[in-house]
């Protein structure tokens, strides 16, 4: 009797060992499943700045010139190359060569922005700015850019903007024109133009 006790007590023991070391891989299986589950989670984030480059054509680069005027009081002169286009077929001709380009690889559109230094000689006799007048455009024919819609030249710091939301790889083509009063004295006048390209919308 004493012997059947010690071999039950046994048995007991290794059963309880067993049902332990099987709900201890149970629980250990168990946590790994739920390890494999989890997930973190983060951000990303990239600023892409607006890039923009414009370029002049050979002519407006060369300068706006109004050539040699003779018979004063002179109106509405036009710079050298504002009908000089004499490309083919026909419709191209009368061409404005003044352009600015906005380059293809910008990635933004662009409004333009022109203004000038005083328009004088180097002994300070000056034609008045309202008197340099100009205009741009999309289009460039024998209509526009147009005398009808052009306007006074700004100076110094005082920008005016013309065309608006050009697309990259599109011009905006200029014309300028040049009144001269009877009372101008005879020199060489000059002045520096300058031209601005911003994002659209943005001031000049």
């Amino acid at each position: 009797m004493e012997r059947l006790n010690l071999a039950l007590s046994a048995l007991v023991l290794i059963l309880v060992i067993a049902v332990i070391g099987l709900y201890s891989s149970l629980y250990t299986l168990q946590t790994s499943i739920i390890g494999l589950a989890t997930e973190q989670s983060t951000v990303s984030e990239a600023v892409i700045a607006k890039y923009l480059a414009i370029s002049k054509s050979g002519n407006l680069s060369d300068g706006i010139d109004f050539g040699n005027i003779t018979s004063l009081p002179a109106t509405d002169t036009n710079a050298t190359m504002d009908y000089n286009s004499t490309e083919q077929p026909m419709n191209w001709a009368n061409e404005t060569l003044y352009w600015i380009e906005l380059d293809y690889d910008s990635n933004t559109n662009v409004d333009f922005c022109v203004r000038s230094t005083t328009f004088n000689t180097s002994g300070g006799d000056e034609i008045g700015l309202g008197n340099y007048t100009w205009n741009d455009s999309l289009s460039n024919n024998f209509t526009e850019p147009s005398l009808t819609y052009s306007g006074p030249m700004y100076t110094n710091q005082s920008y005016k903007k013309g065309l608006a939301n050009l697309v990259p790889g599109n011009n905006a083509t200029y014309r300028f024109w040049l009144d001269v009063p009877a009372y101008v004295n005879p020199g060489t006048y000059n002045s520096t133009v300058w031209f601005r390209g911003v994002p659209t919308g943005d001031s000049c």
